[in-house]
């Protein structure tokens, strides 16, 4: 389904200011001062990523982005729990 210019422009805003946020993120994840701080920081990049992809599904109307964002979540959801799980691990072997 195609939109009219206002609402295509509003989502390219949206897309600027999420993509402006995740290399926020990425710089966080990659010099944040402890493994705390990159681990909130992938997660966030993740769901901002996510969101990206419906956005461009939206704009684009094709709507197969949707199903690569779903799978991208549940890819997703899974690396802060390993980092978590592995953070924790080290916390008790010292």
């Amino acid at each position: 389904m195609k939109y009219d210019a206002a609402v295509q422009t509003l989502l390219t805003v949206c897309m600027a200011v999420l993509s402006a946020g995740t290399l926020a993120c990425l710089v966080r994840a990659v010099i944040g001062p402890t493994h705390e701080d990159r681990l909130i920081a992938s997660n966030m990049t993740g769901t901002m990523v996510i969101c990206l992809i419906c956005l461009y599904a939206v704009r684009s109307g094709e709507h197969a982005f949707t199903d690569v964002a779903l799978i991208f979540a549940m890819f997703s959801f899974l690396a802060p729990a390993v980092l978590a799980r592995i953070m924790e691990e080290r916390r008790k072997n010292r």
